[in-house]
């Protein structure tokens, strides 16, 4: 049976051109996203370049739900061979101004979200030796240059540390299993979403896709940096 990847928090930046990549390589493709009529388009635009894609409408913050969610891919693939968590919130504010509760939303898709789709996949992913794939972004990293810029995104950046220690605590809880977890931290703003336009750097989201790629077929570390806007370590 082919191999498989559900991509969960579908878009038009880098988990399209993950779909592409994967896609290309012989792959199923499983797109989650709230767009029913979006994800229509995107599968149609898959197909025609010979890719087989499915997509399931779901919102992901709904974690009550996602059980249900991961049965219906589950009667489509039969088993769920690999995941990539592209899902988050982009929320701007500082500690001193931002809605708590904007906080709880971020925190909540980025994190809860994520370890209940991990969870539901699990036996899944243990059985055909899988793989965990995770997009953050370099918000998640604990450095002063970081922080400098980061306190303007108070809510994304708590839950993109948030994310990237799950993931982290993840890779370590599964290292006897066989499952490979891996991250990508985007250091730069995507090309084609919004927020890069006029920006003096970008990663074309095809160059995050070859990445993650990469990781997945060595499986030789937990995270690779991506792109250079920051100087970070």
């Amino acid at each position: 049976m082919k191999n498989n990847i559900i991509i969960f928090g579908y878009g038009l930046g880098i988990s399209r051109a993950l779909a592409y990549r994967f896609g290309q390589e012989g792959y199923i493709v499983g797109l989650v996203a709230r767009d029913k009529k979006k994800l229509e388009e995107q599968v149609l635009e898959l197909r025609l370049a010979n890719i087989d894609a499915h997509f399931f409408c779901s919102d992901l913050s709904q974690t009550e739900n996602i059980p249900e969610l991961i049965h219906q891919i589950k009667n489509q693939f039969g088993e769920i061979k690999n995941i990539h968590w592209n899902a988050f919130h982009d929320i701007e504010g500082d500690l001193l101004t931002l809605n708590p509760f904007d906080l709880t939303k971020s925190f909540h898709l980025r994190v809860s979200s994520y370890i209940a789709t991990v969870q539901a996949c699990m036996d899944d992913l243990k059985n055909n030796k899988g793989s965990i794939l995770s997009t953050n972004g370099v918000f998640a990293l604990d450095l002063n240059e970081v922080d400098l810029i980061a306190k303007e995104y108070a809510a994304l950046s708590i839950a993109a540390t948030s994310q990237y220690k799950t993931t982290n605590l993840l890779a370590l809880s599964l290292k006897n299993s066989q499952v490979y977890v891996g991250q990508v931290i985007v250091n730069g703003f995507v090309e084609g979403t919004p927020g890069a336009e006029s920006k003096l750097y970008t990663i074309a989201p095809k160059t995050v896709a070859d990445q993650f790629w990469d990781l997945h077929q060595k499986k030789n570390q937990t995270t690779a940096l991506c792109g250079r806007v920051l100087q970070v370590a």
